[in-house]
């Protein structure tokens, strides 16, 4: 009889170990990390620009950040530049760089916006 009741207590045990490995993998797989797509490709490929020409009279604001608005034409072109916050010197050269912009031609007019900031650093000798 004690026999029996050993070979009970076992299969319990094998019947809970099993049930929880089951859960487990169960969990496991709900879980894990299935591996992301990649990104999509990029709508705007710039193909060229001027060097911004921020006048010498002209000082940007120290971490002031300058955004300009703009859509891209579908012949990759730059229409309505226009700066988001004012209207002085910078945010009017900011203005005509953008305007320089030329981009791979895309299917659909794409509104579009770049910041600018001004970063200046001394430099080790």
């Amino acid at each position: 009889m004690k026999t029996n009741v050993l070979h009970r207590s076992q299969s319990r045990r094998i019947w809970r170990f099993g049930a929880t490995l089951g859960v487990l993998l169960l969990v496991t797989g709900c879980v894990a990390t299935h591996p992301s797509p990649p990104p999509p490709a990029p709508e705007l490929v710039l193909l060229s620009a001027d060097a911004p020409a921020i006048p010498h009279d002209c000082a940007p604001a120290a971490g002031v950040v300058y955004r300009t608005n703009f859509d891209v034409q579908t012949d990759g072109t730059v229409a309505r530049a226009t700066p988001a916050n004012g209207d002085g010197c910078v945010q009017l050269a900011l203005q005509q760089w953008v305007s320089t912009f030329r981009y791979q031609p895309v299917s659909r007019e794409i509104p579009s916006v770049i910041d600018w900031m001004q970063v200046t650093a001394a430099r080790d000798r």
